[in-house]
């Protein structure tokens, strides 16, 4: 059996006659599996340990082969040297002289890269443009003007009044024409400037200051 296994390792490997290749040593087949490499190796090592009395040459050589073939990776590549051919390298080992050269500041001149001409936005200037005035004309259409509050028949300066047939002054809605305006409101007994009239407040805070000259525009 091992002298079958000696002659196909010796026919499909390129190793010369008188050397011995890694499975003679441990007296595989080239297609020997890892369990019986390792099998072959415990029955090699106790067989020649230098303490039977072997030669230390021997034992060294039992360890180099099974320091190879136990290995997947450098069995690989002790196959590949036998056999002659290239070692397979990974796409992350690939030789320098595989990957694209750098272009040269030559081939730079003569070849440089076009970009194109800059491209405006456009069409989101032209979106943006149209969100802006969609929400001018909903905010025109929501827009409720204010209202002027109603009279709260509390008077203080800038209110408008209308006499009452019993003097009282009464608060009412300006209307910007012919409107009677307070002046001041001042305490009971108390004079009222030059130019204007003094009338009781209704509400009896005091008397109201009216200027008695109507006026033709909307007061401040």
């Amino acid at each position: 059996m091992l002298g079958a296994s000696t002659g196909a390792s010796a026919a499909a490997s390129s190793d010369p006659p008188d050397v011995m290749s890694h499975y003679d040593t441990l007296g595989v087949g080239d297609d020997a599996r890892g369990v019986e490499i390792r099998e072959a190796y415990r029955r090699l090592a106790r067989r020649h340990h230098p303490d039977r009395g072997e030669r230390d040459a021997t034992m060294a050589a039992i360890n180099e082969a099974y320091r190879v073939l136990g290995d997947p990776g450098r069995r690989a590549v002790y196959d590949a040297a036998r056999r002659g051919s290239a070692v397979p390298m990974s796409g992350a080992a690939r030789p320098a002289s595989a990957a694209m050269p750098p272009r040269t500041s030559a081939e730079v001149r003569q070849h440089p890269v076009s970009l194109g001409p800059a491209r405006y936005p456009w069409k989101l200037v032209i979106a943006m443009a149209v969100v802006g005035i969609a929400i001018v004309l909903l905010g025109v259409v929501l827009f409720e003007p204010r209202e002027e509050p109603p009279p709260d028949n509390l008077l203080e300066a800038g209110s408008c009044v209308v006499i009452e047939d019993n003097g009282d002054a009464r608060e009412v809605g300006c209307n910007g024409t012919g409107d009677l305006v307070v002046d001041q409101l001042v305490p009971s007994g108390a004079e009222c400037r030059t130019g204007t009239s003094a009338y009781r407040d209704r509400q009896g805070r005091g008397t109201a200051c009216v200027d008695t000259t109507p006026v033709t525009t909307a007061p401040n």
